[in-house]
């Protein structure tokens, strides 16, 4: 594919030094993603599952904030459950997705397993999300479908070629193979709050290392997928682009300073503008007498469409109900990850904002944004918006941003000193070296 030949040799001009704007914006993605996996291993229904994987397949990888060591396809099925724990993971807004949380529990466990460098790592990473950026803009996921599991399967299989050094050949036929195996990950275990939609990605990445590790033998897919077959239509309403661009979809990426879905996190800065405007403390929760009379969120259809959970009953309903990242925001004045703990959930607060709540959507309006019209006890309507958040691709943040965030997720599991090693090895360590620090326990 020429594409990854032409990604190949912008990483190999720009590979030195780490300022370079194609592998900074690599190493960054791999800090945010590590550090949110590092955050979701603290829960411990993914230890569990990591433990019940390490009593099936006993193993020797090793990865910050793990247990116990395991084998390659749980330690790439259980990272991948970690990362969106807290719905932290950093996504691509072209493609509805979030390339990093297929390829970098991939790079990670199979670059461990095969004690790969740096450079090796990066250099996967940064191919396998372009290219399955690419895909998922071409797939645009239909109704009732959820994008986790769908085409990054394709971007795992990519990654996982470059990681076992497959040729183009090779490679190729397993992107199309892929191509014939991507899973129909539908969106019910969401809207049912169910836990399985954690497993998602990490099916679909070890399904991107078998496919990898079939084309090595000879085991391809068709020699070309270009155009619907004539009794099956393919997956993706219009071709794939594999046009060279100016720039790469790893960076324009956006990134996540807020837990949740990113629909949700428009209405949840706009609750915070409203407390501001207000005058309330942050972090001070309402008052009975301040709790407003009447809540109306109006927002961009999209949002609705996928998070629209009127009564969320448990974390993963919550963290996609624009109803109630609203009212926990505007009730609290925070927005951190025990927002959507089941403590927050069952606040009798929440359930008369709830109550006082009504969603709607204007499809006139163009781009990501939310509005709240909020009447409070006196009667008085006012109003705050949420647009251009910090994070998004026409408001990037800042290295430093991006640190912090890394920082105060793996600190709290992690410790102050461990921590700085990783987010400085991650960022700034010698592309020869692996991807665990040196003398790290």
């Amino acid at each position: 594919m020429d594409l990854i030949d032409a990604i190949d040799l912008l990483w190999d001009k720009q590979r030195h030094p780490a300022q370079n704007p194609i592998p900074r914006a690599t190493r960054l993605t791999l800090l945010d993603t590590a550090a949110v996996i590092v955050n979701g291993l603290a829960a411990q229904t993914i230890q569990n599952y990591a433990a019940n994987n390490a009593s099936l397949e006993p193993g020797s990888l090793h990865f910050p904030g793990l247990n116990q060591p395991l084998a390659v396809h749980s330690l790439i099925s259980v990272l991948a459950a970690a990362a969106p724990w807290n719905e932290l993971v950093e996504g691509y807004a072209k493609a509805h997705g979030r390339p990093a949380l297929h390829v970098v529990p991939l790079c990670i466990g199979l670059g461990l397993s095969r004690r790969a460098t740096l450079d090796q790592i990066l250099r996967a990473l940064m191919e396998g999300y372009e290219i399955g950026a690419r895909f998922g803009e071409a797939y645009a996921v239909p109704p009732g479908e959820h994008v986790d599991g769908t085409w990054g399967t394709v971007a795992a299989t990519v990654s996982a070629c470059r990681l076992l050094k497959a040729n183009r050949a090779q490679t190729q036929g397993a992107i199309n193979a892929a191509l014939c195996q991507m899973t129909r990950s539908l969106f019910a275990p969401v809207e049912a709050g169910a836990e399985s939609r954690l497993l998602y990605s990490g099916l679909s990445a070890i399904k991107g290392l078998q496919l990898a590790v079939a084309a090595k033998a000879g085991l391809h897919g068709p020699a070309k997928l270009e155009r619907p077959s004539r009794d099956h239509q393919q997956r993706w309403p219009t071709p794939p682009d594999f046009k060279i661009r100016s720039s790469l979809a790893i960076e324009e990426s956006y990134v996540k300073l807020y837990p949740g879905a990113r629909h949700l996190h428009y209405c949840m800065q706009a609750a915070l503008n409203w407390r501001t405007n207000h005058g309330y403390e942050a972090a001070r929760q309402l008052s009975e007498q301040e709790l407003p009379k009447i809540i109306t969120i109006t927002t961009y259809p999209e949002a609705a469409t996928y998070c629209d959970q009127a009564e969320p009953s448990n974390r993963i309903q919550a963290q996609f109900s624009l109803q109630y990242a609203t009212c926990i925001c505007l009730l609290t004045g925070s927005a951190n990850p025990t927002n959507f703990n089941q403590a927050n959930l069952k606040q009798p607060e929440i359930a008369i904002l709830l109550s006082r709540t009504k969603l709607q959507t204007d499809p006139r309006r163009s781009g990501r944004w939310a509005t709240l019209s909020v009447t409070d006890h006196r009667g008085i309507t006012s109003h705050a918006e949420g647009i251009n958040l910090k994070g998004d691709p026409s408001n990037p943040l800042t290295t430093t941003d991006r640190i912090q965030k890394a920082q105060q997720l793996m600190a709290g599991t992690l410790g102050s000193a461990a921590t700085e090693q990783f987010v400085h090895h991650w960022l700034e360590g010698n592309l020869s070296e692996q991807l665990i620090p040196p003398n790290d326990d």
